[in-house]
C-alpha cells in the first residue's frame, strides 16, 4: 500500500492543502456587467511558501537522462516494501522484471517534438510546447497519476501533473474548491487568467510564483485539474530559445500572397 501511494505523494505539489472560503477566488475574477474588469497583473503574486519540486533530487535544468535516474531511484524506494515481502525465486524474479520495465516505460515514453506532428497535438496539453525548437517530452505513469516533464535543449523546463477532482478529493471538488485551497496555502490569491480563444487560450488559469518557479493551477473540466512548474530563468528566455515559431494552417501561401499584391498594384505610368 505505501508503494501505491508514493506517486500520489510524489505527484501532489507537495503542499499541504487547507480550507479558505471561496471569497479570494471570486475577489481575484474580473468583474461582469458594465463595469470595467480590473486589469490584469503583469506578473503572478509572489508566494510566502516556496514551491517545492518532487520527487526530491529533481532540479531545473536537469537532462533527460538525469531526471530518468531521479525516477529510477524513486522507483527502487517504491519497491522496498514489496520486496521486503517477496521470498528468493521466481516471485522474486518476476518483481526484477517489473521494476525494469517501469523504468524502461519511462524512458521509452520521450516525444521528440520535431518536423512531424504527435497526437500529443489532439490532448489538453497543446500550446506547452513547440515545434523544431529541440523540444521533447516524458511521462510518467503510476498509480492513476500522470506527470509529464517538458525540455527543451535537453534541460528540464516545466513539469505538469494532472489530478483528478470531486466530492473527498483533498484537492477539492472542482476548479474554484481547488484554486481556494490553493491560495489558502500559497497565503495570497492568485492572479486569474481567463480564457482567451483569439490568444489560443481556451480555459481559466490562475498562476503564482517564487523565487524560481511559476505554479499554474490549470481548468481541466469538472473532474481534473492540471498543475504546472515552470522555471522562471527558462521563461524569460522562450522567445530567444524558439526562434521556429508555429505556422498558420490558414495563412496564405507566400506565393499566392506575392501574386496578390502584384494583380493589386496600380499600373505603371506610360512611358514619356
Amino acid at each position: 500500500m505505501k508503494a501505491k501511494r508514493l506517486l500520489g505523494a510524489g505527484l501532489a505539489v507537495g503542499l499541504g492543502l487547507a480550507a479558505i472560503t471561496s471569497t479570494a477566488v471570486v475577489a481575484a475574477q474580473p468583474k461582469r456587467g458594465n463595469a470595467a474588469a480590473p486589469a490584469r497583473p503583469a506578473d503572478p503574486p509572489a508566494t510566502k511558501k516556496t514551491i517545492a519540486l518532487t520527487p526530491p533530487g529533481i532540479q531545473w535544468g536537469m537532462s533527460t537522462k538525469q531526471v530518468a535516474a531521479v525516477i529510477d531511484k524513486m522507483l527502487d524506494e517504491a519497491y522496498v516494501p514489496r520486496y521486503k515481502a517477496t521470498s528468493p525465486g521466481v516471485k522474486m524474479r518476476a518483481l526484477d522484471a517489473e521494476l525494469a520495465e517501469e523504468k524502461s516505460a519511462f524512458r521509452r515514453s520521450r516525444i521528440d517534438f520535431g518536423k512531424l506532428p504527435t497526437g500529443i497535438d489532439a490532448t489538453p496539453l497543446k500550446g506547452e510546447y513547440t515545434y523544431l525548437n529541440k523540444e521533447s517530452m516524458m511521462t510518467l505513469i503510476r498509480d492513476g497519476g500522470k506527470r509529464h516533464f517538458f525540455f527543451i535543449q535537453d534541460k528540464l523546463w516545466k513539469i505538469i501533473d494532472e489530478h483528478a477532482l470531486g466530492e473527498g478529493n483533498p484537492r477539492g471538488k472542482d476548479f474554484t474548491s481547488a484554486v481556494t485551497k490553493l491560495a489558502s496555502t500559497f497565503g495570497l490569491p492568485g492572479r486569474v487568467t481567463p480564457p482567451d480563444p483569439d490568444k489560443g487560450r481556451y480555459v481559466t488559469e490562475v498562476d503564482w510564483k517564487d523565487a524560481a518557479t511559476r505554479f499554474r493551477a490549470i481548468e481541466r473540466g469538472d473532474a481534473e485539474i492540471a498543475f504546472a512548474y515552470e522555471d522562471l530563468v527558462t521563461l524569460s528566455s522562450l522567445e530567444s530559445l524558439r526562434p521556429n515559431k508555429p505556422t498558420d494552417a490558414n495563412a496564405i501561401d507566400p506565393s499566392v500572397a506575392s501574386a496578390i499584391r502584384k494583380d493589386e498594384a496600380p499600373p505603371a505610368p506610360p512611358p514619356d
